[in-house]
């Protein structure tokens, strides 16, 4: 038996008597995300969902059509496996492919791409562009705390290339060394060349990722204001990690005064990251105005300890920079919720539970 819920509906229904068939066989590991894909509709309430190769009769109350992809995550093993649905919303899963840059982020993909880099022979713009995006911006950001930096390693992430050159063509004056520079110096550009040189499979899988982040942005954005950007961070330490990202921009009714809009404006920001020496570490802040709101996240008590002791700190350099702190608190939480990918911040959940069976 598998037992599925949805993202927002914590309860879990117990499958039908008549259904209890094992499904134990079915390889499962934690977290894990799969994929499910609808092969025929049986009735209102029943149908027939692959997942892993193997057809589960699906027990649900809400109406499924033929074809339908659909994405979920192991949420438990034992006593039997529980997948939670992952309904996307506004994304077309033919054109998303989710699980590949959840496996990017997790296998830490760009680490092994620029590792790659820096042994191929004759390829002088990838390496210059390497190390100020992988190695001095970043650590420029983390030594200084300048946000000139975080922008500059956000613009040359490679979700912004075409708006780049776009912007760059249609001011006449660029010349085409200047074109080639910001090719060179963005990361989607980076992997453009090395594929020429090296035909690199894994940098082709990362150029993959980067596509299907600008494609999710674009409907994120559209839909609901939000943008996901992860970022590759070298550390001082030699740490290389993936920040991740999260913006939902204001939103503001086309009605609203102008005063009541930049009244009601929020924006939201949330960074997960984890530290060689910290571990994972998540923080949502919300800004309304000059106002912030925050909340630091972490999996281990003395980074909880770390991090208290620096919000004094933290709340004067917001000070200096014209910002007021309304709220901010640190919390303890267990390591799976901290490292949750902010990418699942992106995809819209469903209401309603199936129930699957092979």
């Amino acid at each position: 038996m598998i037992e599925i819920n949805s993202l927002l509906n914590n309860r879990i229904m117990t499958i039908d008597s008549d259904l209890k068939t094992s499904a134990s066989h079915i390889k499962f590991s934690e977290n894990e995300i799969v994929e499910g894909r609808v092969l025929k509709i049986l009735n209102s309430e029943t149908a027939i969902i692959n997942i892993k190769g193997l057809n589960c009769s699906a027990k649900t109350l809400f109406p499924l059509e033929t074809g339908t992809n659909m994405a979920f995550k192991v949420e438990r093993l034992t006593p039997v496996p529980v997948l939670r649905l992952l309904g996307i919303q506004f994304v077309n899963p033919e054109a998303v492919n989710i699980s590949v840059i959840l496996s990017a982020i997790k296998d830490n993909l760009w680490k092994s791409v620029f590792e790659k880099i820096i042994t191929v022979k004759d390829s002088i713009p990838e390496k210059i562009s390497y190390k100020q995006y992988a190695e001095n911006l970043p650590k420029k950001l983390l030594e200084s705390g300048n946000y000139e930096f975080l922008k500059e390693i956000i613009s040359r992430s490679g979700l912004f290339l075409e708006a780049k050159l776009k912007s760059a063509l249609e001011q006449k004056h660029s010349s085409a060394e200047e074109i080639k520079q910001l090719i060179n110096s963005d990361v989607k550009g980076l992997l453009s060349g090395l594929i020429s040189k090296t035909d690199n499979e894994e940098a082709r899988q990362l150029l993959s990722v980067i596509n299907n982040l600008q494609i999710l942005d674009l409907n994120g954005f559209e839909q609901e204001r939000k943008l996901f950007i992860p970022l590759p961070i070298l550390s001082p330490d030699g740490h290389f990690c993936i920040a991740q990202l999260l913006f939902q921009l204001p939103t503001v009714p086309k009605d609203a005064s102008e005063g009541s809009a930049k009244e009601g404006c929020q924006l939201k920001i949330s960074l997960s990251i984890e530290l060689s020496n910290l571990g994972p570490i998540r923080a949502d802040f919300t800004l309304k105005g000059k106002m912030v709101y925050g909340i630091f996240s972490a999996a281990i008590p003395d980074t909880v300890e770390i991090l208290e002791n620096g919000i004094e700190s933290f709340i004067n350099n917001l000070a200096d920079k014209g910002f007021s702190i309304q709220h901010i608190e640190c919390r303890l939480k267990d390591p799976e919720t901290v490292s949750e990918p902010l990418l699942l911040d992106m995809i819209q959940a469903t209401e309603n539970n199936i129930n699957l069976v092979v």
